[in-house]
């Protein structure tokens, strides 16, 4: 399983549906950065909005610079701190 959301970290972007080892191994990778970046660009891209169980964490806005929203979800923090990070 870990070398599956290493490797397409959007499935974590819906935890209600993944077990709680699931959900610790994606907060896991999101903090410690482990994993490929290109899905969830190529995600952020064309939706230009990633949610985390129907909430919204990050966008990019009309000039495409990425946006944060207000949030208290870990998986969400950890992943805006490595997105933004990213994108300077």
């Amino acid at each position: 399983m870990q070398l599956t959301l290493t490797q397409n970290p959007t499935i974590c972007l819906q935890p209600r549906y993944l077990d709680k080892e699931s959900k610790a191994l994606c907060l896991q990778i999101f903090q410690q950065h482990s994993y490929d970046p290109k899905p969830l660009q190529e995600y952020l891209n064309s939706l230009r909005l990633i949610s985390i169980d129907n909430a919204p964490c990050v966008y990019l806005n009309s000039k495409d610079q990425l946006q944060t929203f207000k949030s208290n979800n870990a998986l969400c923090l950890a992943l805006q701190k490595h997105l933004t990070k990213e994108q300077k």
